[in-house]
């Protein structure tokens, strides 16, 4: 890209500064005078409007004033008794002003007695509106366009053009004798229309429109004249503003309209017409768009000059820092270039004495640069060296951390696998003890084998769920829930336990409703709350609900022991433990704190720790306010017995003949036909030879070719019909926590709960039954 040159700079900015000043001080001159010379005009027009409408009313007063004199002069009421000398004194009146077309007297009673011409002599006139409101005063009719009258008169037939009816009242000292009327011809509307338009024709080249208070336009141009207009200029005139307006008229010309209502003469009120004064806009405002011509004329010839007097004034500024350019461009390309001592102005000498010193002390620092470079390059390869070494070792340090971490992985799902078959089994065996024990003492110690295994099963659940959240198997089904009915579940168990402890347990809930995963959301709470029971040697534990600096939150108090600041974060890192003994004789794995906290971060919350040494603790699942919804939708009340399993035939599938016999004494204690296998191949020679069962219970790892997914996938596909399952299963690793949940069918992990067993059962052969009707309804239709 080309570079522009200091000079050229400087020119064009003076000269752009003077172009904008120029171009300001003209817009606020320009504008300032445009708008004035534009008022001065419109106001100009609407002053003639007004004098012409002024001079209407002079002249309809003077009328009337005429034809009121004449009843004095024409001794009209002494003479009312002799039709022709009435008639000669209309007649003479007439000649005196021969804009009257016709005059005519009529009695009282409407009959015209005499009048110029003979015209109407005899006829009644009492219904025409000139006489009945000449019987009450002067009277001034409205303007009627084009009526023209052929009357037979004595001296032959006669035309009469009539343009405006005016009529007085005759009278004597004692009544009203009958009514003088008089028709002005439209000679006088035309020496009118020449008197408006006689002192203005030289000096504006505008055009003046007279109208009547129906917009009717009685004078102007041929194009309007007889026509009704609506402007906004004759709306306004009509509410008696006189003033001036830019309009749009019907020949889709733009003018400057003058515009002014006729408002009476000393007694006279008035006509009432509207008189407008126009003019072509560009006609109009010449002389404001001549007055812009200049000022950007003036305007373009001074920026001109400035351009000119920045280009000499450039030059002279330019000169000594463009010698200075050239001798250091010399110097970047490396040619020996010794800066010139420049003339001018003070600081073009300044500078130029400024780099010759500088390029002295460059030269010296450049031999000094060169040899500390030779000494950094050397230090330079040798941390390079020692970096790579370094990072040789991380590598290897990551590798065996990985290593340490798969193997500690592949243990615990072996050794959870192992050890869930036996403990399954014991789970199931326990429940159905518990239905065969009679007597407090052994129903006591049953209870309390089934609270031992229940602490057994919620540690190798805590295993899985970690083992779940590294493989990223927990997808959130976010759904809306009651809060306050999630805490009140957790409450119950939890009081329960408090009070087995010696300890107090207190629940406040509000009753608030948000969008999330009610069992992941239950889980977190349960963690939180148990953790403070395990901790807490006196007092109590309290769980609540509340509105804390505008957000919602779910509070977990307890009077245990508290935490320094150190540990607030500590005790949320996978099988951490403080160094406070928990009660019981069994304080768990330290996974508790670790999953709520990720079970946290799944459903968008945060859990927050506020906690002292000897002062207790608080834990806060802050929830998130885009989740809290107003109205909870209402679900239908679920029975017990809606879970319940009676009457069925079941079909189990485990390799382990403990389990087989445990879970199959536990379905028939419930009123089930159940028929047990530990080998996939005995189960379907049964079933080829007609065994059919409601539904399947199934263990994931058969020890066979194929796993249980894969044997009930296949029975399915040989009968014909889908028969619902349930899966169980002892691996927790991530690749069979994988397949269980792309499946599409239901799975637990051992040990599962007797009761949730049967639950999920009861809900897979519930799905399974409504899909075999949808399926015959649908076939049904199709046959039809």
């Amino acid at each position: 890209m080309r570079r522009v040159s200091l000079k050229v700079l400087i020119a064009a900015a003076i000269s752009l500064v003077s172009l904008l000043l120029t171009a300001a001080v003209s817009y606020v001159i320009a504008h300032d005078a445009v708008a004035r010379l534009e008022l001065q005009i419109g106001r100009s027009l609407a002053l003639l409007a007004d004098e012409m409408q002024d001079k209407l009313d002079r002249a309809m007063y003077e009328r009337l004033q005429s034809l009121d004199d004449m009843t004095e002069i024409a001794k009209i009421p002494e003479k009312s008794e002799t039709s022709d000398s009435l008639r000669v004194s209309l007649e003479r009146f007439q000649k005196a002003y021969a804009d009257y077309s016709w005059v005519g007297y009529a009695t009282r009673d409407g009959v015209v007695k005499a009048s110029t011409g003979g015209v109407l002599e005899g006829e009644n006139v009492g219904q025409e509106e000139w006489f009945k409101e000449g019987l009450d005063g002067p009277y001034v009719g409205d303007v009627k366009l084009h009526r023209v009258h052929s009357t037979q008169t004595p001296s032959g037939k006669r035309k009469m053009e009539d343009f405006i009816d005016l009529s007085v009242p005759v009278s004597n000292d004692e009544e009203t004798l009958g009514v003088l009327g008089a028709t002005l011809s439209a000679d006088w509307a035309e020496e009118v229309k020449d008197t408006l338009l006689g002192s203005m024709k030289n000096s504006i080249p505008a055009d003046v429109i007279v109208l009547n208070e129906a917009r009717q336009v009685l004078f102007g141009p041929d194009e309007i004249a007889g026509k009704t207009l609506d402007l906004p200029s004759i709306r306004r005139a009509r509410a008696g503003v006189a003033n001036f307006a830019i309009e749009q008229w019907p020949d889709r010309r733009a003018y400057v309209t003058g515009f002014s209502k006729s408002d009476g003469y000393r007694s006279y009120p008035g006509l009432r017409w509207i008189v407008l004064v126009r003019e072509d806009q560009k006609l109009a405002f010449a002389p404001v768009r001549s007055l812009q011509r200049n000022i950007l004329m003036w305007g373009a010839v001074f920026s001109a000059l400035a351009a000119l007097l920045a280009w000499a004034l450039a030059s002279k500024l330019s000169r000594p820092l463009l010698q200075l350019a050239d001798a250091a461009e010399g110097l970047r390309r490396g040619r020996n270039v010794d800066f010139p001592a420049v003339d001018g102005y003070g600081e073009a000498r300044i500078l130029s004495q400024s780099l010759r010193s500088m390029v002295a002390e460059l030269a010296a620092q450049r031999a000094s640069l060169a040899a500390a470079n030779l000494t950094l390059e050397s230090q330079v390869r040798e941390r390079t060296q020692r970096l790579a070494e370094q990072n040789i070792g991380l590598e290897r340090a990551k590798a065996e951390a990985e290593q340490a971490t798969e193997a500690k992985s592949r243990f615990l799902a072996a050794a959870s696998h192992d050890l869930r078959q036996p403990l399954h089994a014991l789970t199931l065996f326990a429940r159905a003890l518990s239905r065969r024990v009679n007597g407090v003492e052994a129903t006591t110690l049953v209870a309390q084998m089934e609270e031992g295994l229940h602490g057994l099963k919620g540690m190798f659940d805590a295993l899985l769920n970690v083992s779940r959240l590294d493989a990223k198997l927990i997808e959130p089904t976010k759904v809306p829930v009651s809060v306050a009915e999630i805490i009140e579940r957790v409450s119950v168990g939890s009081k329960v336990e408090a009070e087995q402890n010696g300890l107090k347990f207190f629940s406040k809930t509000q009753d608030w409703a948000i969008e999330t995963d009610p069992a992941l959301l239950e889980t977190i709470i349960r963690n939180l709350v148990s953790n403070a029971l395990k901790f807490t040697k006196e007092g109590g534990v309290v769980l609540a609900t509340r509105r804390r600096h505008g957000q919602r939150m779910i509070d977990v108090y307890d009077s245990g022991p508290g935490l320094s600041e150190e540990q607030h974060e500590k005790i949320f890192e996978e099988f951490s433990r403080t160094d406070r003994r928990a009660r019981g004789a069994n304080d768990g794995l330290g996974l508790g704190l670790s999953i709520a906290r990720r079970y946290a971060d799944l459903l968008g919350m945060r859990i927050v720790v506020r906690s002292r040494p000897g002062r207790g603790s608080r834990f806060s699942i802050v929830l998130p306010p885009e989740r809290v919804i107003e109205l909870l939708p209402g679900s239908a009340d679920i029975t017990k017995n809606e879970f319940d399993v009676h009457g069925f035939r079941i079909l189990i599938l485990d390799d382990d003949p403990l389990i087989v016999a445990a879970l199959s004494r536990d379905l028939r204690d419930r009123g089930n036909a159940v028929f047990g296998y530990q080998q996939g191949a005995d189960a379907a020679a049964a079933m080829a030879e007609g065994l059919t069962v409601d539904a399947a219970v199934l263990d994931f790892d058969l020890r066979d070719q194929e796993t249980g997914l894969e044997f009930i996938g296949r029975m399915s596909a040989e009968l014909g019909y889908f028969i619902p399952a349930v899966i169980l299963s002892g691996g927790t690793d991530s690749a069979t926590l994988a397949t269980l949940a792309k499946s599409g069918r239901p799975w637990l992990t051992k040990p599962a709960d007797p009761e949730l067993i049967v639950a999920t059962l009861n809900a897979v052969i519930r799905a399974g039954r409504a899909a075999a009707r949808t399926s015959a309804i649908e076939e049904r239709a199709s046959m039809d």
